[in-house]
């Protein structure tokens, strides 16, 4: 899928009707990048929050938001200006194309009477509405799902900061059958229940067929077995409910308790914890550059000079194949020439006339054999006499890669102005603030968390064995009518059903344990182009549980929320990685403020290998401290399309720009 545009109308902060386009309608010429994202920047409260919560509306309407945030969003929808000149209505449309091909979704607000409309238009190539596609809200909401489903749209899009709340979440059933609807396993498991379905209902014929005792007797026992596993699966069923509302009852809390503290000032404990942190932060600075000024700092003098060289030598090289060429091709002229200038004539020709006619025989036998001539362009001063073997390796000598030390010296020293800063603070800074009563909730929260999944887990098994039992009986009731001379058509069904069943049992096993490999493989390969520092050791992910462990070098499992919060959303985006490269679908990803909490390191690293490289199509909203001139440099080639979300204080609404803050900053492939 490919989000084609966004058009607003009238709609919160954006006056009249403004269109965002996500990627040019005009052929390009080929490039060597692959131009997959579009940056918008934007200063806080110029409307990036209002542009995702369009795209989350257009999708999922009041499904994705609770009953009075959705009503406080439609309060707001239409623009204050338009009211003010007696205007009622408010639009957002939304375009895409994905295989089945293009489509306009657009949802009109009513300000007076607070409810929406929703259309969906066929769109033709030229992106014009051809015709509007009659639907019901269900019909719209399968139409969607299909695509993005709800549940699974945390994972495309999505607040940078916000999304690092996945790290502690993994494990909660909500996240669980995210994960496994977007690598395709909840629809396996969805089969095997419409089989075992299928089972208790041919099941049933059969008892009403065979008058057999013996298979009476099992058919009542599978009868039995099914009708506990439908009060098992309601169990589950409730479980589930019990753990999304103690699960959310526990991130209110956390959410209170991390108010709190921010809301305190600095404890000796953070002032403590940050001291050691900007300490650490300025020794490896001072041992990258400690590095850089012993390995490279020499190379990158001499990078001039040895260019230089190889420009020469490559030049020096040119001209004397061509030279040696054109010679090899004038050898014959030149044995003609000389014998015939030796033959006497009278009167006998100067040693000019000799010249000339030297010099317009070359032309004409250049003309009479086809010969080119333009190949000595001009002449040479040849002054290194090399090997091939010397020549090609000045040519492959490695040249140093040019590094930004400004960027590495402006961050360490605002780490040391930190550092200083905490220092000072220090003897003066007051006690933890007091967090026991909600701790203590907190804790006593988790403890119920943990019972509940440990009764899910008791129930699990309960249901597995039930299953292999049911499975052990439908077999029996097969070899049973082996003895009869014929098979009914139910009894072939069961027949062919339980092989089938079994089939998909085994072929689930093996796609949970290959995906969970294969997510293993992913989250290790990009968190090491990701993190600067190599202290994780091994990745698993847990093909039941279907949760993310890291271990460290020595073997020991890495608590995943002590990490600071810049590390925790970095795992949550592997994690996401991770998801996308081993689903194989090709979802656009919408990111807000994906640089806010990183140092330059990471946001380097996040930019070179992560989003030039997650999909077809990324779209990041950024302010202007975010994305520097040096990370949009690097952006630069990737760029599809680029906009600015400026607030006219004077006019009182955003106005959407085309181009970006550093707008007289040259494309470096260009120049």
């Amino acid at each position: 899928m490919i989000f084609e545009y966004i058009k607003f109308k009238n709609y919160r902060p954006y006056y009249g009707e403004q269109i965002l386009h996500f990627r040019g309608r005009k052929k390009e010429p080929p490039s060597a990048y692959k131009k997959n994202i579009i940056l918008i920047g934007g200063l806080n409260g110029h409307g990036k929050t209002s542009l995702i919560n369009a795209i989350f509306i257009c999708f999922y309407g009041r499904r994705k938001f609770k009953a009075k945030e959705y009503e406080e969003l439609l309060r707001n929808a239409v623009n204050k200006k338009h009211l003010a000149e007696g205007g009622n209505e408010g639009s957002v449309e939304l375009a895409f194309t994905d295989h089945t091909g293009s489509y306009a979704i657009e949802v009109v607000f009513n300000h007076r009477d607070l409810k929406e409309t929703r259309r969906i238009y066929q769109l033709n190539e030229e992106m014009q509405k051809v015709r509007e596609i009659a639907t019901t809200e269900q019909a719209f909401f399968e139409f969607i799902d299909q695509r993005i489903p709800m549940d699974v749209s945390q994972f495309f899009i999505f607040d940078a900061e916000k999304i690092r709340d996945l790290v502690g979440e993994q494990d909660s059933a909500e996240t669980i059958r995210a994960i496994q609807k977007v690598v395709s396993l909840e629809l396996y498991n969805q089969l095997l229940k419409d089989l075992d379905h299928i089972s208790r209902e041919l099941t049933r014929d059969l008892k009403k067929q065979v008058k057999d005792s013996d298979i009476e007797a099992i058919l009542d026992r599978a009868d039995e077995i099914s009708d506990k596993l439908d009060k098992y699966k309601d169990e589950e069923t409730k479980i589930d409910e019990q753990l999304a509302v103690l699960s959310d009852q526990v991130r209110h809390l956390e959410r209170e308790r991390r108010q709190l503290i921010a809301q305190s000032s600095a404890t000796k404990q953070e002032l403590s914890r940050w001291i050691g942190e900007y300490e650490e932060k300025v020794n490896q600075y001072r041992a990258f550059l400690k590095k850089f000024k012993e390995k490279e700092l020499y190379q990158l003098i001499l990078l001039p000079a040895i260019r230089q060289l190889k420009q020469n030598i490559r030049k020096e090289r040119e001209y004397l194949d061509a030279k040696y060429k054109e010679k090899m091709q004038f050898a014959p002229y030149e044995q003609f020439i000389e014998k015939l200038l030796e033959v006497s004539v009278f009167p006998p020709l100067l040693k000019s006339q000799k010249n000339q006619l030297k010099a317009k025989g070359k032309d004409i036998w250049a003309q009479l054999n086809n010969i080119q001539r333009s190949l000595l362009k001009e002449d040479v001063n040849v002054i290194h006499d090399l090997s091939n073997k010397d020549y090609h390796f000045l040519l492959q000598y490695p040249e140093a890669k040019a590094q930004n030390i400004r960027t590495v010296l402006e961050e360490m020293k605002k780490a040391e102005d930190m550092l200083e800063k905490y220092r000072a603070q220090f003897d003066e800074a007051p006690d933890a603030v007091d967090t026991t009563e909600l701790d203590e909730q907190i804790k006593e929260s988790h403890q119920q968390l943990g019972e509940l999944r440990q009764k899910k887990k008791d129930v699990f098994s309960i249901v597995r064995k039930l299953r292999d039992e049911h499975t052990k009986l439908q077999r029996e009731i097969t070899e049973k009518q082996k003895l009869r001379d014929e098979l009914g058509p139910v009894e072939k069904k069961i027949q062919l059903l339980n092989k089938l069943r079994s089939a998909t049992q085994e072929f689930i096993d093996q796609v949970t344990l290959l995906k969970a490999k294969q997510l293993k493989l992913q989250v290790e390969t990009i968190m090491e182009q990701m993190f600067r520092k190599s202290e994780f050791g091994e990745v698993k992910f847990h093909p039941e549980k279907f949760t993310l462990t890291i271990y460290n070098k020595e073997g020991q499992e890495v608590d995943l929320m002590s990490r600071s919060e810049g590390e925790k959303q970095l795992i949550a985006l592997a994690m996401i990685w991770a998801l996308t490269k081993v689903s194989g679908s090709q979802i656009p990803f919408v990111i807000d403020t994906p640089l806010a909490r990183l140092d330059s390191i990471h946001r380097s690293n996040l930019v070179q290998h992560y989003f030039t490289k997650l999909s077809d199509q990324v779209i990041i909203l950024s302010t202007d401290t975010e994305i520097t001139s040096d990370f949009y440099s690097e952006l630069a080639p990737f760029i599809e399309k680029s906009y600015i979300l400026n607030f006219d204080e004077e006019e009182q609404y955003t106005k959407i720009e085309e181009g970006y803050f550093f707008e007289k900053v040259k494309n470096p492939w260009l120049v």
